[in-house]
């Protein structure tokens, strides 16, 4: 009975120990695919880290490998300094969630519209799906009232007047 009990502690350790080891693995590949593809200004990289079958499920953006490489290279065109800040990536079994911040100057065409020389400055949450390696499925939740300000596709508030004291 000792010797099962010792034999399943064993194969606890080495299934914790292997399952760390695949969030550190997978965390370390959205780091690298963001400096290599984003940040390097690499589009044509995409193909080492997204699966051939990769699922887009972002409805705005477009779908499956071919979609992303289109979207990267229409976003490089329209920003020469657009940037990735990493703030946190949490990764546990195959899946993978970051918070980025994203900065860039659109001196550029983008969605359309000709160079505004705006600065762009807004966050997501990516979540990644992992597959033999590779990015498999993409969720996000993109801070868009930042980034449609900047693009001028809707007006900066107007500042509100600070409340008079009596």
């Amino acid at each position: 009975m000792r010797v099962w009990a010792i034999a399943a502690l064993a194969c606890l350790a080495i299934v914790t120990s292997a399952s760390a080891g695949e969030a550190e693995l997978n965390s370390q590949l959205y780091r690298t695919y963001i400096e290599a593809v984003w940040n390097k200004r690499n589009p044509a990289d995409v193909d080492r880290f997204l699966a051939t079958n990769f699922i887009e499920h972002n409805e705005h953006l477009p779908p499956g490998l071919e979609g992303r490489k289109k979207f990267i290279a229409s976003v490089l065109a329209g920003f020469s300094d657009y940037h990735a800040e990493v703030q946190e990536v949490v990764a546990e079994g195959d899946k993978v969630v970051a918070r980025v911040l994203w900065t860039g100057t659109q001196d550029g065409p983008f969605l359309g519209r000709p160079a505004t020389g705006k600065q762009l400055r807004f966050s997501t949450a990516d979540f990644f799906r992992v597959e033999n390696g590779k990015f498999a499925e993409h969720w996000d939740v993109v801070d868009s009232l930042p980034r449609a300000i900047a693009l001028g596709l809707v007006p900066a508030p107007k500042p509100q007047p600070a409340p008079k004291s009596p």
